[in-house]
C-alpha cells in the first residue's frame, strides 16, 4: 500500500486487514469453544483447569528474565535497570574505544602480517572490484586487512 499509494492498493490493504481480523476472531472463538467442551467432558478436573486458566489470563503475558554478565563476570538478573545499563556500557565501549593502539604499535603489528601479501597486491585488488566476486582473491587478502594496517 505504501509503495504504490493507489486507491486500489489501499482497498486491497483494508480487505486484507479485515480478513486477518476475521481469521483471528474465528480462531479465538474456536479455542474458547474447545475449552468449554474440554471443561464439560472432564468435569472432575474442570474446576482446577478453569482456575488455572483464570490465573494465567490475569497474569497477562509473562516475559522471561534475561540474564547478562557484567564487565566483572557477575551474572545480572534484574529485569531492566542493571541489564540495560550493562548493554549501554557495552555498546559505548564498542563504539567509542579508549584503548586505541598508538602509531608505533600499529606499525609493529604490520610487521607481524604475512609478508606474501604486498601493498601492490592490495592496491591491485582494490582497484579491480569485479575480481572481488571470485572467492580466491578475497580469501587471500581478508586475514591481512584490518583498520590498524590501513
Amino acid at each position: 500500500m505504501l509503495a504504490c499509494g493507489t486507491p486500489d492498493a489501499v482497498d486491497r490493504y483494508r480487505q486484507a486487514k479485515q480478513a486477518a481480523a476475521r481469521t483471528v476472531l474465528e480462531a479465538k472463538t474456536r479455542v474458547w469453544e474447545e475449552f468449554g467442551e474440554a471443561m464439560e467432558e472432564d468435569y472432575r478436573s474442570a474446576s482446577k483447569r478453569f482456575w488455572q486458566t483464570v490465573r494465567r489470563l490475569r497474569r497477562g503475558k509473562q516475559y522471561s528474565a534475561n540474564t547478562v554478565y557484567s564487565a566483572g563476570g557477575e551474572l545480572l538478573t534484574s529485569t531492566t535497570g542493571d541489564i540495560v545499563g550493562r548493554w549501554k556500557k557495552y555498546f559505548e565501549d564498542l563504539l567509542n574505544p579508549t584503548d586505541l593502539p598508538s602509531n608505533e604499535e600499529a606499525e609493529a603489528g604490520v610487521s607481524e602480517v604475512d609478508s606474501s601479501i604486498t601493498q601492490a597486491k592490495v592496491t591491485e585488488v582494490v582497484q579491480a572490484p569485479l575480481q572481488w566476486q571470485g572467492a580466491g582473491v578475497m580469501d587471500e587478502i581478508r586475514p591481512a586487512l584490518s583498520t590498524s594496517n590501513l
